[in-house]
């Protein structure tokens, strides 16, 4: 069926035109913008490729986490960062866990809300691309930030920057929100590199033990 409707009347969950329509009109803005829509958008959503920066924990002197003790500062000990070139392959491990951005940026308007979802086709060889975090408020502005594992055991697998690894739905808001993410002066994330879990803090207050 084709499009008969203004873009800007459309609200819930985007369909493909209107996706394309907002990015070319920079409501939605991702960067740098695919430059073959029509084969990265699908009905509902559209593809995000695995980025330049990955995190992986490695075996360290610490062996715990305690999310009341534990500081950001020990946890970026605990892990290693990998800068990949442009295709270079990257190898998960069995048991590995990592955090990694997507290549591309995404700039949220204030009336609507992103949700990612991993890959099926990555799904049914086992791989996880998220664990929690799909959502992404009004108003954000930031390399979202995948979640890796895998439940192979004893069997690694192989990704490569550049490649797909997650798609993105849109849902129009009826009104904008009052305060977006960006204005949040609690937020959390939104930057341009995978930053750890905002539990940990060289700032915070601990709690006493009893």
């Amino acid at each position: 069926m084709k499009k008969t409707r203004d873009p800007l009347t459309i609200y819930g969950t985007l369909p493909d035109w209107v996706i394309k329509e907002f990015l070319r009109r920079n409501i939605i803005k991702i960067e740098p913008l695919p430059k073959d829509l029509d084969a990265t958008v699908d009905e509902v959503t559209i593809d995000f490729t695995l980025g330049h920066t990955v995190r992986v924990f490695r075996r360290t002197r610490y062996s715990t986490i305690d999310l009341h003790y534990t500081t950001k500062t020990q946890i970026d000990e605990m892990m290693e960062t990998i800068t990949l070139a442009d295709g270079q392959p990257f190898v998960l491990e069995a048991g590995d866990f990592a955090i990694a951005t997507t290549t591309e940026r995404l700039i949220l308007p204030d009336d609507i809300v992103g949700r990612l979802d991993g890959k099926s086709s990555l799904a049914r060889l086992g791989v996880v691309v998220h664990s929690t975090a799909a959502r992404f408020d009004p108003g954000w502005d930031g390399k979202p930030v995948l979640e890796f594992g895998t439940f192979l055991p004893d069997m690694r697998v192989i990704l490569y920057q550049g490649d797909p690894v997650c798609a993105f739905t849109f849902e129009r808001l009826q009104s904008p929100v009052h305060r977006s993410y960006k204005e949040n002066p609690n937020r959390k994330y939104g930057s341009d590199i995978p930053d750890v879990s905002a539990y940990a803090s060289d700032k915070r207050v601990r709690k006493k033990r009893k």
